[in-house]
């Protein structure tokens, strides 16, 4: 008798739906912002975005990816990314006086780069990085600043974001929970 058992987990893991391909990459949750335009990055397939529960227009530069502007007013904001059965929301907050729980955004790269300049379409249609971090950034730089070499890291995304964050050196995490992504640190909390 052949045991399919260990098969399982992989039936199952094609049933559950891919909550990884709703994202929204711009702002990060808790940002606080100035006054002004925002500029909105996600994507989703399908996806829609909401501000404060009303649908707010965006366009679709690429294949499934999402890029809104938009004139909040002062105060806090949830944006919502829908698609399909799915949903990610954020809070930030604009204006002065941020709470104490919002830290200040700082955007990556500025807005004047074109996405081409580091996105590129796949031959299946997907949009994604297509660059190296050093076209902009300086090599030897990196060497001062992290303990691995660039060829051990998977991509500079693994720990830093893209298009923006409220840590410094624009991390995914506070620096103090960085390492844990990759290695065991004791008496810390494993990174979501």
């Amino acid at each position: 008798m052949i045991h399919f058992f260990w098969l399982l987990p992989f039936f199952w893991v094609s049933l559950v739906p891919d909550q990884d391909s709703g994202k929204i990459v711009r702002p990060v949750d808790r940002a606080a912002l100035p006054s002004g335009e925002v500029s909105i990055i996600a994507s989703a397939p399908g996806g829609k975005l909401l501000l404060d529960g009303r649908m707010i227009p965006a366009d679709h530069p690429y294949p499934d990816v999402l890029h809104a502007k938009t004139v909040p007013a002062s105060g806090q904001h949830k944006l919502a990314l829908v698609w399909e059965d799915n949903k990610r929301e954020i809070t930030f907050f604009v204006g002065d006086n941020a709470p104490p729980e919002f830290k200040a955004f700082r955007p990556h790269p500025p807005m004047t780069t074109e996405c081409t300049q580091c996105h590129e379409l796949s031959r299946k249609g997907r949009f994604r990085f297509a660059g190296n971090c050093f076209s902009c950034h300086q090599q030897e730089a990196f060497a001062k600043s992290h303990r691995h070499p660039p060829s051990m890291l998977e991509s500079c995304g693994q720990c830093h974001n893209a298009h923006g964050s409220t840590t410094k050196a624009h991390l995914v995490v506070e620096p103090e929970q960085a390492c844990g992504f990759c290695h065991v640190v004791p008496g810390s909390v494993r990174p979501q």
